[in-house]
Parts: structure tokens; sequence; C-alpha cells
């Protein structure tokens, strides 16, 4: 892949990173609004750092692209650096503040549906990056379904945490 191949994509990468900046804003305000409850469940604060660093992923990613007249192996480094200091540091928060089945949404299926999905965000930039460095003309296909999990699990997270978490905390006075 040249370094005018990469550039084709330049239009892509310009609006992903556009729809992470909006993405990121719309989890900071559901992060706001449902922040009493938020700080009292270990599991929502995972969520919340998983739904933010996915959206931050998808910036270094969509910057790193954009980067004029660099060869493929240099943008191939970053992603995979990029996918797994991602991976690594959500996983690591989320052992840290384990969700319980109490929080919403909080079962097992719904956590390895999570775990599934944020995998996917993180780690299609490195299946992009080795190919990218093995030369793949079809490399930077393998970002986009990173940008798809990055999307549906920021606005999932933001519906939860602006509708869902105040929602079901109207029951039940705020913790205080």
């Amino acid at each position: 892949m040249t370094a005018e191949d990469i550039l084709a994509w330049s239009g892509f990468f310009d609006t992903v990173a556009q729809v992470g900046a909006t993405l990121a804003g719309l989890i900071f305000v559901g992060l706001t609004i449902s922040l009493n409850y938020i700080l009292k469940a270990d599991g929502y604060l995972a969520r919340a750092f998983a739904a933010l660093f996915v959206q931050f992923e998808l910036l270094i990613i969509a910057v790193s692209a954009l980067i004029p007249g660099q060869p493929a192996w240099v943008l191939g480094l970053e992603f995979i650096a990029a996918g797994l200091s991602f991976f690594v540091a959500i996983t690591l928060f989320g052992r840290k503040f384990r969700e319980t089945s109490a929080d919403f949404m909080g079962g097992r299926t719904w956590r390895t549906g999570r775990i599934f999905v944020t995998s996917v965000a993180t780690l299609s930039p490195v299946v992009a990056g080795v190919l990218l460095i093995a030369g793949a003309p079809y490399a930077m296909y393998f970002v986009v379904p990173s940008m798809l999990a990055s999307g549906y699990l920021s606005i999932a997270y933001a519906w939860v945490f602006a509708v869902e978490i105040p929602r079901r905390g109207e029951k039940r006075p705020p913790p205080q």
C-alpha cells in the first residue's frame, strides 16, 4: 500500500475524527447527568472509561492516518500501538472496576457482548496494522469494524448514562 493509497482514505478518517469527537461529547453529557449514580457503581466506571477510550482510540487512529506522506509500515505500527494500548488499558481498568449483575445490563450475556464489541473496536486496528506492514492492499478495510464497534459502544453507553441510569435512579434517592 502506497502513501497515495492511504491518502484515498483521508475523507473517511476526517469524518471518523469528527464523529468520534461528537460522540465523546455525547458521552460526557450522559456521564454528567448520571455522575452521582456512576460513581457509586464500579461497573459503570469501567463502561465510562471504555466508552471514552474507544473514542480516543478513534481520534488517534484517524489523526495517524491523516499524516501526509508517511509510509504504510509506519502507519501500521501506529495502528498496532494504539489498538494494543487501548485494549490493555480498557481490560485493566475493567478488572479494577468490575460490573455486578445488579448494574443495568450487568448480566453475563450483556457483559460478554460488551467485551466482544470492545475487543473488535480495539483490536481491528491491530489487524489492519499488521496487514499494512505486510503490504496487503486491503489492509485499511480492517479499520472499518473498529469504527463501527466504537460508534455502537458510544451510542449505547451514552443512552445508558443519559437515560437508563437516571430513569432507574428515580425510583430510589440518588446516592449521597
